[in-house]
């Protein structure tokens, strides 16, 4: 029997209850971490509505944390503990057909046994012991430098380097990003740190006003206008439309804008999960005699997480600019429906 750990549980849609159960010592390879910083996410915010395919409840929540680690397990040296680090929520096995070409967030490893790669939760406690994978390949060590709340950043902004890079964006381009959520917002940055000129389309005016602060060139409310293709493809290219689209709300209907807006030859990126079993229609043509390029984005690789800690640990990238609110444990049920109400951006939890 380990200590106690108070972590929040969810037992079903909308039903989070913050409880101590035993947490026992890490096993080999794995590290046991004190939780300092928790964020809130949309996963957070999907799983908690409506729950989880692979996870039966009760289920524990968080995946976006750094802390200090306090044990290790066997395989691992002790003088890791005592220090800061921030690991992501998976990673690939290395060894499968996918992981040796670079994309482990394709793992077979994760179809064949989810569990052993991949951490949806936990990050929402006062400790968390991390899987020996994830351990191996994606835990970072902060500078002194590096706050906890900056370090915790690192795992979004891993996933949404992968959406920009899916997007192949070059110096000059103009790229329409669709939904300015947090992943809307970082990407509106990362777009911006390319070279591009960023047209921002959302319902949302607090949201508007928040991309604008990230950079976007052009903010569109699509409620201010008659029909928001055309609107947006007479803007960009001299009428022809965006080089790039990406997608980051989630619906079937913006997928399907997307590729309506994309210029000839240009290249759509569908990163917003939508609900499982959802279907889109194509309009052919565009395929075929546009010759636009479509895409999905899911998670990340190891090698963004790299690139997401460098671009964080050397201040490119400010947590401050996401986080709207700080939450204790208890009070992590009122951060979830702030995230899920469009209170702020991101809300940090603190055990």
């Amino acid at each position: 029997m380990g200590k106690l750990n108070k972590i929040a549980m969810c037992y079903g849609p909308l039903d989070v209850k913050v409880e101590e159960r035993p947490i026992e010592a890490p096993r080999k390879g794995e590290i046991q971490v004190e939780v300092k910083v928790a964020l809130t996410c949309g996963t957070d915010v999907k799983i908690y509505k409506r729950g989880y395919p692979f996870l039966t409840p009760p289920f524990p929540l968080g995946h976006e944390f750094a802390g200090i680690i306090v044990d290790v397990g066997e395989g691992l040296d002790k003088s890791l503990i005592g220090k800061r680090v921030v690991t992501s929520n998976g990673a690939g096995c290395m060894s499968c057909f996918y992981c040796i070409r670079g994309t482990d967030n394709l793992c077979e490893g994760l179809e064949d046994n989810f569990d052993e790669y991949t951490q949806m939760g936990g990050g929402f406690a006062q400790y968390i012991n991390v899987k020996a994978p994830i351990v191996k390949q994606n835990m970072k060590i902060l500078p002194e430098s590096m706050s906890f709340e900056q370090a915790a950043m690192v795992e979004p902004l891993s996933v949404a380097l992968h959406g920009i890079n899916m997007a192949d964006i070059r110096i000059g381009d103009t790229v329409a990003i669709i939904g300015a959520g947090p992943m809307g917002l970082l990407k509106t940055q990362l777009a911006k740190i390319k070279g591009a000129k960023v047209i921002v389309i959302e319902k949302n005016r607090n949201r508007l006003e928040e991309a604008r602060k990230k950079g976007a060139d052009i903010l569109i409310n699509p409620e201010d206008v008659t029909d928001i293709v055309t609107e947006v493809r007479k803007i960009a290219n001299d009428g022809r439309g965006p080089d790039q689209v990406i997608e980051a709300v989630g619906l079937p209907q913006t997928w399907e804008l997307a590729i309506e807006m994309v210029r000839k030859g240009g290249t759509v990126v569908e990163y917003g999960g939508c609900a499982s079993g959802t279907k889109i229609t194509i309009d052919t043509t565009r395929l075929h005699y546009d010759e636009i390029t479509i895409k999905g984005s899911y998670s990340t690789t190891a090698h963004e997480m790299e690139a997401a800690f460098n671009l964080l640990s050397t201040g490119v990238i400010s947590a401050e600019d996401y986080i709207s609110r700080t939450y204790s444990l208890d009070q992590v049920k009122d951060a979830l429906e702030a995230h899920m109400d469009q209170k702020g951006i991101k809300f940090a939890i603190r055990p």
